[in-house]
């Protein structure tokens, strides 16, 4: 995609996590027929379930990884031009994550799919960890990106959630997005739509993937004329 600066566009694609065995993260979002000329695609993958066979799940598994992808994403914003980061999951969650950690980065755009601002959908998937303990509160309460919007700033950031998503519920991020456009000093850039029989994952030449397709696509056009 053509920007006026004529710089090449830099995308991150962060996997989900675990991630499920599916088709290319890449080609699911539609990027098939990208021009190499002007657009560099990475992918941040951040593992599958063998990452979670550790002593203490919570820690050791989700924390650990999502503490080294927050640290790789903000090495990877060093060293590109005008980057773009598109995370799915909890991969949206890092990429949140990332742009508020690197508040000054020059970060166009955030893209989180069937993503959430904090990790209490984790009590649901492993209803006996022991969230009760006041550091694993703690700890969740640390991860809670909602609290992080003022250090996103004028970033544009678009929220995609399917109204079939079995793993992270819509409700979290839309609440999120309501937050969001409240204390934020530019809500309007802030974008949020809710896809009726999206899933959580995009495997499948649905219509619904078509309509999360063309939202994806009509935002990376928007801040492609802001680049510069």
């Amino acid at each position: 995609m053509n920007n006026p600066a004529g710089t090449k566009e830099s995308i991150l694609v962060i996997s989900d996590f675990p991630q499920k065995a599916s088709s290319s993260l890449v080609s699911s979002l539609g990027f098939e027929d990208s021009t190499p000329n002007h657009e560099e695609i990475t992918v941040l993958n951040l593992g599958g379930k063998q990452r979670l066979a550790v002593p203490d799940v919570f820690y050791d598994g989700y924390i650990q990884v999502l503490t080294d992808a927050r640290k790789h994403v903000g090495q990877w914003i060093d060293t590109v031009d005008s980057p773009l980061l598109i995370g799915l999951g909890l991969g949206g969650l890092v990429a949140l994550w990332a742009c508020a950690d690197n508040r000054q980065a020059p970060v166009r755009g955030i893209v989180a799919i069937g993503s959430t601002p904090h990790l209490e959908f984790l009590k649901d998937r492993h209803p006996y960890y022991d969230w009760p303990a006041d550091t694993v509160k703690k700890t969740l309460l640390d991860w809670d990106v909602s609290y992080k919007v003022p250090r996103i700033g004028s970033r544009h950031v678009l929220l995609l959630h399917g109204d079939h998503d079995q793993v992270i519920g819509a409700n979290w991020i839309e609440e999120f997005f309501l937050l969001a456009t409240g204390v934020s000093r530019f809500p309007d850039h802030w974008e949020y739509h809710r896809i009726r029989g999206l899933g959580h994952d995009w495997d499948h030449e649905e219509q619904a993937v078509q309509e999360a397709r063309q939202y994806l696509h009509a935002f990376r056009k928007k801040i492609a004329t802001l680049v510069g």
